[in-house]
């Protein structure tokens, strides 16, 4: 009998067991001693073998799965350059208190893309060998200077079948200009609102009257565009932490039907303004379960979802891939998407942009005109692989997992602390303690939630067996 990796953890009174590519099953809070002392009951043995933790003789072809199933996981199918990042200016006209550094002042002279630099991004996306490209831009104010994104926009319709574009703006301002730009069948509009204008002038603007008015004109682009092409984003800071409901009942209000509940992020003045939210993984989290109260309850007779939680959700009991970077192990930074700053660097997240720009360490992995610095982004991926980590292979959670090395550093100012210390590490345990104690229990007004965000529907189909462990990882094999 051949015996494969698998993980525990104590959910509520079972015991969660995982398999190296995430099919689980609860069983009593003992068997891992059982296990070791071949005293399993008949059924306990038949969830193992049907997990393929235990593979008999003439059940190979389990093994010969699980391989697969890791190999597909694993490979780089989607490995070619297909996402772009770029800072076409950092001057903004707001001063954000959880900016992290990505900003110069309005006036400033230098951080905008010149004529020298536009040929290089021409040179640099001539080279990516994809049919497809998504580009973002950000900034600073990317809707500062109207004039380089149609360049950019035309240099990428030049070379790519297919392009879509977002546009990340403040929404302080809307000319004719801009407009023509959002009018665009591929140009998509992101904004950032945190809560009602209180919480914008506290957070954003620092003033009543440009909350409003940023209000006002989120409002008239989705009254002319559609709730399809506008999207928007808040970042949770202490103006609104003791009170989620009020957020989310704004976010309801103005139509969404999704939240992206985001925490400040430990990176330039947010570290500084926003100290212990940005440290504190306990406040979090207990934020974080009161704001999931809030979104179940309005779940009862609508559908109303929180992205993160949703995407774990869908990645657990539905098997779907995603391309978010911190959730994917192996990380495989500077394959499908990288960061292109106002000065033509290259980085592989956003974030190590602003350590860099913060002078913490400089992670920039190549130039538009050199490429990419292969051994940079080497070391940085050997440390981005949660399956030979040793913090990590012995977590339950690792095959839904991933590390955020380049949070680590911003936080620790190295990689090698041990995991369970880390914000992301408590952050994430806390988020699948959350999933798996409701289908432990069985709770059917969550399950019914999670069943809504897997169908992506107000009313599914009730199939609560998708959350049964003896079902889960036979209908993966």
């Amino acid at each position: 009998m051949t015996i494969t990796p698998f993980r525990f953890r104590p959910v509520l009174d079972r015991l969660l067991l995982t398999n190296e590519v995430g099919d689980y099953g609860f069983f009593e809070s003992d068997v891992v001693e059982r296990f070791f002392a071949e005293s399993l009951s008949n059924e306990e043995h038949r969830k193992l073998r049907d997990m393929s933790v235990l593979i008999e003789k003439g059940d190979e072809w389990r093994l010969t799965s699980m391989m697969r199933r890791i190999r597909n996981t694993h490979n780089r199918r989607h490995s070619r350059l297909s996402y772009l990042i770029v800072i076409p200016t950092l001057r903004c006209d707001l001063s954000c208190t959880y900016c992290q550094v990505s900003r110069a002042p309005l006036s400033a002279v230098g951080y905008d893309w010149t004529d020298e630099r536009l040929a290089q991004f021409d040179h640099f996306v001539s080279t990516i060998d994809s049919d497809h490209l998504k580009l973002e831009f950000q900034g600073g104010e990317p809707t500062l200077r109207p004039d380089l994104l149609n360049d950019i926009i035309g240099i990428c319709e030049k070379w790519f079948k297919t392009v879509e574009f977002v546009v990340c703006t403040n929404l302080t301002r809307l000319t004719t200009e801009i407009e023509n730009i959002f009018a665009r069948d591929n140009v998509l509009i992101s904004t950032s609102i945190d809560g009602p204008s209180s919480t914008m002038t506290a957070n954003r603007t620092g003033s009543d009257e440009l909350s409003e008015a940023v209000l006002r004109n989120f409002e008239y682009l989705v009254d002319k565009y559609g709730p399809e092409k506008v999207s928007a984003l808040p970042t949770v800071t202490e103006n609104i932490l003791t009170n989620p409901n009020e957020l989310i009942d704004f976010y309801v209000s103005l139509g969404f039907q999704s939240i992206f509940l985001r925490p400040v992020n430990y990176m330039g003045f947010a570290r500084k303004v926003h100290r212990d939210l940005s440290r504190d993984a306990v406040l979090w989290n207990q934020f974080y379960r009161l704001a999931l109260e809030h979104i179940v309850a309005i779940n009862d007779d609508s559908y109303f979802e929180e992205f993160y939680l949703a995407l774990l959700v869908r990645s657990i009991f539905g098997g779907r891939q995603h391309g978010f970077v911190d959730l994917r192990s192996p990380g495989r930074f500077a394959t499908d998407y990288c960061v292109i700053d106002f000065d033509g660097a290259l980085y592989p997240s956003d974030e190590a942009r602003m350590l860099s720009r913060t002078h913490t360490v400089d992670l920039s992995i190549g130039t538009m005109m050199e490429g990419f610095d292969d051994k940079k982004v080497a070391q940085l991926n050997l440390h981005a692989v949660n399956q030979t980590h040793p913090d990590c292979i012995h977590c339950a959670y690792m095959p839904y997992c991933g590390i955020d090395v380049i949070d680590d550093i911003s936080r620790y100012g190295r990689t090698d602390i041990p995991k369970h210390e880390t914000w992301f590490c408590q952050r994430h345990i806390s988020l699948f303690d959350l999933i798996f104690e409701k289908v432990a229990s069985q709770d059917r007004r969550y399950l019914t939630v999670f069943l809504k965000w897997l169908y992506r529907r107000a009313d599914p189909p009730l199939t609560f067996e998708l959350f049964d462990d003896s079902a889960t990882f036979q209908s993966r094999l």
